[in-house]
């Protein structure tokens, strides 16, 4: 099998192999429709790049939809504050 070579089918391998319940149907659709429609006009990027990706993180398909932390450019992660005065009072609790 070739390497998918457009946006549809990158959106589509990774929706085929995501954990995606009966109800996640609809936003996959609508992913598989907005990344063909960036395929068929490329100046669209602007426009329906961001609602792409809002769709991929609410059906937890990029990054910030699974939880994963924010890292900054020294490759350090971004420390949330109230989860460290969570581990901190966690710790304290023993």
């Amino acid at each position: 099998m070739s390497e998918p070579s457009t946006l549809h089918e990158i959106t589509a391998e990774a929706v085929k192999a995501a954990a995606l319940k009966p109800q996640d149907d609809a936003a996959a659709q609508l992913a598989l429709r907005y990344a063909g429609a960036i395929d068929a006009d490329p100046e669209s990027l602007d426009t329906l790049g961001p609602k792409l990706l809002a769709v991929l993180v609410a059906l937890g398909m990029a990054p910030s939809g699974r939880g994963a932390k924010a890292v900054k450019s020294d490759d350090k992660p971004v420390v949330n504050p109230l989860d460290e005065l969570r581990a901190r009072r966690e710790k304290r609790a023993g």
